[in-house]
C-alpha cells in the first residue's frame, strides 16, 4: 500500500529535475573564459543557490528562450 501512495505522490507532484542545469566548474572557480552565451554550463549569479553542482532554471527562460539566451534561475 505504501508503494501505491508514493507512486500517486510522484504522479500528482511536479518534478522539476528536468529544469536543473549543471553549473560550470571553471565559473565557480572564477576561471571560465567563455561568455555565458557560449558556455554549455550554467553561470548563475552569486545570489542563486547551487545544490550538488546544479541550479534550477526558470521554466519560462527555457520555454521562451533559446540556448544562447541568458537563463534566469530560481533561487
Amino acid at each position: 500500500m505504501a508503494a501505491m501512495v508514493n507512486m500517486t505522490n510522484l504522479l500528482n507532484g511536479k518534478d522539476s529535475r528536468w529544469l536543473q542545469l549543471e553549473v560550470c566548474r571553471e565559473y565557480q572557480r572564477n576561471k571560465c573564459s567563455r561568455p555565458d552565451t557560449e558556455c554549455k554550463f550554467a553561470h548563475p549569479p552569486a545570489n542563486v543557490e547551487v545544490q550538488n553542482g546544479r541550479v534550477t532554471a526558470c521554466y519560462d527562460s527555457i520555454k521562451v528562450g533559446s540556448r544562447t539566451d541568458n537563463f534566469r534561475f530560481s533561487g
